[in-house]
């Protein structure tokens, strides 16, 4: 069996390697997903994941029982945040609003956050998307690659727009956010049009 090597990409001081399975992890992720200011971009303040909650949703990702592939980011050595990624499969069609004479094969869908606030706003995670999108046109021969970000997070959207993400369209009450069906933008990025 091929295993997978742990780092999946080193970029300067960042590294992006995968979620283990086990308590560390599992209790770095409880701590980011039950900070409120967290909460407020990711799931929402009404929906925290303590600690058997993330054991029982991260889990099954952490073991390779699962299509996402969870990830913990990495700033010099210090765990300070999530990613996943995913191959979009059909049932992912309506979510995202993708026409249905498109093909998926090789198109992706990823997700992020950075777990330490004292970190937003240093550009980290438009550097560690722009490492992933790199290790998935090349490793995984990604044709195109969808994020969502809901439609008043700004600052998601410029640091994916950096990436070189575009807005395809608006998805109407596209996810539930504390208490209301919010917003949120499709976005893509094909291999031709990536940056780097």
């Amino acid at each position: 069996m091929h295993q997978v090597p742990e780092i999946l990409i080193q970029s300067g001081d960042l590294a992006i390697r995968r979620m283990r399975d086990d308590p560390q992890d599992y209790e770095r992720m409880a701590r980011w997903l039950t900070d409120p200011r967290v909460l407020t971009f990711y799931e929402g303040r009404d929906n925290p994941f303590p600690l058997e909650r993330v054991k029982e949703k991260y889990g099954p990702r952490a073991r390779g029982e699962d299509q996402v592939t969870p990830c913990i980011l990495e700033y010099q050595g210090q765990a300070i945040g999530y990613m996943q990624y995913y191959p979009l499969v059909e049932a992912d069609r309506d979510a995202y609003g993708l026409e249905m004479t498109a093909s998926l094969t090789g198109v992706y869908g990823t997700d992020m956050f950075i777990g330490e606030p004292d970190l937003w706003n240093k550009g980290l995670g438009t550097q560690a998307l722009a490492a992933l999108l790199r290790y998935l046109f090349a490793e995984h021969h990604a044709v195109q690659v969808v994020i969502d970000p809901q439609a008043w997070n700004t600052r998601a959207i410029r640091c994916y727009e950096k990436c070189g993400f575009r807005k395809v369209k608006l998805l109407p009450r596209h996810e539930l956010h504390e208490g209301a069906y919010r917003d949120a933008w499709l976005m893509t990025i094909d291999r031709h049009a990536r940056k780097g």
